[in-house]
């Protein structure tokens, strides 16, 4: 996938700062509410036989957690500490499409169009992970993590006979949040960064068939990456022994509810901000529960599809 600039989108905040205490609580109360879900959905997940069992228990634990959740203006002195078990990583995939009359002003993006010389408003949808991306496609990436770490995702390509292209290191780069990494557990980090534009879908071979991302959380940053303006190139011996190390199964679940809706201004100031979502957020279309234990990194390998049109 290629970058593709969004020109008037504004320069992105400072890094570095801690959360304040409010969003720290909100940040801790968000990250039990993703853990419990992820529990209780992997739990029902297990005994759905078919697609509706899995809608229907993805709405119940939907519904227990708008019940458990605290309202946006609960003090923060009445948030309960959070007790379930924090190894997942929530990510959302973003499609963008023509702006509708309904979509809110402040989530639009200005799109150059370099075929018709045009400059158009785009908005970022949700889909599913699973979800065929075809070649032209403009595309954004959310991802929250319910630990607090270093974060770091690796894109490949790969291709219809199960060989991969070669390796980069998509994020961290010092193009987006200026190359900090340090993510808090329950803060958004968009892919590309603010005022850094789109991903464009490309093939760049015919039998192209995925983009394969890898997404590392690591309590420890790794020594030894040379981060710079573009994407490390990353060996393929490298990355082989980063899966063999902290690679751990998981369980994935999907919100089917949610896919379709647009971007919010919560979610995009979240990310472009560093602010803690609420109870009355959207939690990540597609969540990951990883057999990691404390202190341990946790890895998950995400193919997004790539169909021909």
């Amino acid at each position: 996938m290629s970058r593709y600039p969004v020109p008037f989108l504004p320069a992105p905040p400072e890094v570095g700062q801690a959360l304040s205490p409010a969003n720290r609580v909100r940040g801790d109360f968000r990250r039990g509410l993703l853990a419990a879900a992820m529990a209780l959905g992997a739990v029902s997940i297990l005994q759905a036989q078919d697609t509706g069992g899995e809608i229907r228990t993805r709405q119940l634990w939907d519904m227990s957690l708008r019940q458990q959740r605290p309202q946006k203006t609960t003090k923060t002195s009445a948030l309960p500490h959070n007790t379930t078990d924090d190894a997942f990583v929530g990510i959302t995939l973003w499609r963008l499409r023509p702006s509708k009359s309904e979509d809110a002003p402040s989530v639009r993006m200005l799109v150059h169009e370099p075929e018709s010389g045009k400059d158009e408003d785009w908005t970022p949808e949700r889909c599913e992970a699973k979800t065929p991306l075809h070649a032209g496609q403009r595309v954004r990436i959310s991802i929250e993590s319910a630990r607090s770490g270093y974060l770091y995702v690796v894109d490949r390509e790969q291709y219809a006979d199960g060989s991969f292209g070669d390796a980069k290191l998509i994020f961290p780069t010092l193009k987006t949040r200026r190359g900090n990494n340090k993510v808090q557990a329950g803060q958004v980090v968009d892919i590309p960064g603010t005022g850094e534009g789109t991903l464009k879908v490309e093939l760049s071979r015919p039998d192209q068939v995925a983009e394969e991302l890898t997404i590392l959380v690591s309590p420890k940053r790794i020594e030894g990456l040379s981060i710079g303006s573009e994407a490390l190139p990353i060996p393929k011996e490298q990355l082989a022994e980063w899966k063999k190390s902290w690679g751990a199964p998981n369980k994935e679940l999907e919100d089917p509810g949610q896919a379709g809706k647009a971007y919010t201004p919560a979610e995009k100031d979240a990310a472009e901000t560093g602010a803690a979502l609420t109870d009355a957020d959207p939690l990540p279309q597609t969540m990951f529960q990883v057999k990691s234990g404390p202190g341990n990194p946790m890895l998950v390998t995400v193919p997004l599809k790539i169909e021909k049109r």
